[in-house]
């Protein structure tokens, strides 16, 4: 039975930290960015973020080339559940400087 559960617990996903981190994004002052998940796919970092703001929360999930400052959405939604079931876009774009994904990306690519 204990092989089993460990089985199911190693090919499960999850979305865990052992500690929750909020950024300040200077780009977007009225919100709280979260960090839920950082990781890798292929020889891209990856990290999910909770926005909360003014017109509520939002669950993303981005894919960043650190070498050549290049990010794409992986999923977003409303909830971790509709963030998962998103399109994903279909190739990297620029990082702006001082944009969110900047903010953000810099978190990833440490």
């Amino acid at each position: 039975m204990k092989k089993i559960i460990i089985a199911l617990l190693i090919g499960t996903p999850f979305l865990v930290m052992s500690q929750e981190e909020s950024i300040y994004i200077p780009s977007d002052p009225n919100a709280t960015f979260t960090v839920l998940d950082k990781g890798t796919r292929g020889g891209l970092k990856t990290i999910v973020t909770k926005r909360e703001g003014n017109l509520g929360v939002t669950y993303s999930n981005r894919a960043f080339d650190c070498e050549n400052r290049q990010v794409m959405y992986l999923g977003s939604g409303e909830s971790l559940d509709e963030m998962r079931a998103s399109k994903q876009d279909d190739k990297l774009s620029p990082i702006f400087e001082n944009s969110i994904a900047d903010y953000i990306g810099r978190e990833a690519c440490k």
